[in-house]
């Protein structure tokens, strides 16, 4: 959930420390995320923007091996703290940018991954054209990014997003790479409208812990249950998994 293009000094934004540990106890929703993009992880894996690892271990565990970058020295601690005994973890204090001077340019990827990380991205684009010559022929992008620009507030604002997504938008940027989207779909109907409530109308400035809570225990196992099996017309996030071209 790190800016990947500069270095801003988290451990002085307590605003947006606090964000990564609120998702770091929310174990539900953590793992109904991780579920989500789980299916589509496979190969060698390149994370991007692996922050305090709130993803890492459950990669390392479906993938043949992880290079997770993270370009925040705050962050990157962590990270290597919680990966240090995970034997198929590599961690790296890079940017998408300064990627080369850590992986070889023959090293390509069967999966590149980022989870809640482009919306952090001023240029999405850009930084996208660059991880898809990581790839290998057959490779994926996996995304899992904040859905419905409508609900755009303050909360997005101090966490540094510069967008939420729409499908259309998602289509977009997937068609200026040349790839293909193979899954596109949203997630999390109930919390959208939690999302724009705070945005919109209470306009609040920061996330609720006991909100979070309440969420986290009682509505995110049943509301993961019934969209495994139906999926919603709208969502507070967005899974978007693009495949290059065959040959």
């Amino acid at each position: 959930m790190a800016h990947s293009t500069d270095l801003f000094p988290i451990e002085e934004d307590p605003f947006f420390l606090e964000d990564l540990l609120q998702m770091a106890r929310a174990g539900n929703f953590r793992r109904w995320q991780f579920a989500m993009v789980a299916p589509y992880i496979t190969g060698k894996v390149l994370e991007v923007g692996g922050g305090i690892g709130n993803f890492t271990p459950e990669l390392a565990r479906v993938a043949e091996s992880v290079v997770s970058i993270e370009p925040n020295a705050y962050c990157f601690a962590r990270l290597q703290e919680k990966t240090k005994d995970l034997a198929n973890v590599r961690v790296c204090n890079a940017t998408v940018e300064s990627l080369d001077q850590q992986l070889p340019p023959e090293d390509r990827r069967d999966t590149i991954v980022l989870m809640n990380v482009l919306e952090h991205i001023k240029d999405d684009a850009a930084v996208l054209q660059l991880l898809r010559r990581r790839l290998k022929p057959d490779g994926r992008i996996v995304l899992l990014v904040p859905a419905a620009p409508w609900a755009f507030g303050h909360i997005d604002e101090r966490l540094g997003h510069y967008r939420r997504y729409s499908k259309a938008s998602a289509r977009q940027l997937i068609a200026a790479l040349g790839m293909q989207v193979e899954k596109l779909r949203y997630f999390n109907f109930i919390g959208v409208w939690a999302w724009w409530w705070n945005a919109r109308i209470s306009k609040t400035r920061k996330q609720n812990d006991a909100q979070i809570r309440v969420f986290d225990r009682y509505f995110v196992p049943c509301i993961s249950r019934v969209e495994n099996v139906v999926a919603p017309p709208v969502g507070q996030s967005l899974l978007l998994v693009a495949r290059q071209h065959p040959g």
